[in-house]
Order: structure tokens, then sequence, then C-alpha cells
């Protein structure tokens, strides 16, 4: 299952990016970010995730977010990770090594989770964080129908 909405238009029907007669002025972000996916398979776990894409400005982080599938729209078994460019999502990259994480249990019955994904994105990429240099990436978890919620890690 791809982690795009679509090609060519986005999910609230946007098909233009910016207007033709619009400056290209783009903010630039404190760090380059990049977007992961994790798709259960029965390869070894390094092997399933896929660098997606990356961001450095609010702009390119916005035309991303309309052409991603949101995190409901997920399989179980998929997962989205944003990290700053350069680490890993993984235990095993030497800057997360020694980290910890943070983790938010969403219910499945609530469906908060797209919007809390998205503000975590935000405090995150905005340096809104208490520490923002602590912050190495965020992850939604999208678990089996079974389980009783969806998971959050802020790495």
């Amino acid at each position: 299952m791809s982690a795009l909405s679509s090609q060519h238009e986005t999910r609230d029907g946007d098909t233009s990016l910016q207007s033709e007669s619009s400056p290209a002025i783009k903010h630039p972000l404190e760090h380059t970010w990049s977007y992961w996916l994790y798709t259960n398979k029965s390869k070894e776990w390094i092997h399933n995730l896929v660098e997606l894409s990356t961001f450095a400005t609010v702009e390119d982080y916005w035309c991303l977010y309309h052409y991603m599938k949101l995190p409901s729209e997920l399989n179980h078994g998929q997962d989205y990770m944003i990290f700053k460019k350069g680490i890993q999502p993984t235990w095993e990259d030497p800057i997360n090594e020694k980290g910890g994480r943070w983790i938010i249990c969403e219910s499945k019955s609530a469906r908060n989770l797209d919007p809390l994904w998205l503000d975590l994105i935000l405090l995150m990429i905005g340096e809104n964080f208490e520490h923002p240099d602590l912050i190495c990436g965020v992850v939604v978890n999208i678990k089996a129908k079974s389980k009783i919620c969806d998971i959050m890690d802020t790495w």
C-alpha cells in the first residue's frame, strides 16, 4: 500500500500547490527532516524502512502533508516516522542508542490520532518543545485492529 494519497490531487481536492503569480518565498526550518514509512513484511526490520521524502521548509512540509495518507488511513503494521535528516529511526543509530521515548497511547475509539500526529509534528519541526535539541523524531505505530490503541512515540 502506498503512503501517498494521490499523485495529482490532495486530500482536500487542491490540485495546485502554489499560485503561478505568488512569489516562491520559503521559510526554512531549523533542521532538515526525513519522512519514513515502515511496512511490516517478512523481511528483516531494517529492510522494511523506506525514506519517502525530506523537507527543510514550512512550505515543503505542508506540500508533503497534503499528499501523504493520514495515519488513520494506513494499514495496521505500518508506521510513519519523521526524524532529523541523518538520524535513522532505529535504536541502533548512535544518536538514539542512549535516548528514550515518550509514548502516547491513543484509543482507537476516540480517533484523535490524525490531529494529535499533526500537532506532535508541528511541535517538533517548529522547535516548540522545551528542549528541542534533545528530540530526534516522532513515530506513529498503527496497531492491529484487535489492539486497544495506536501508539505515538517521541524519541
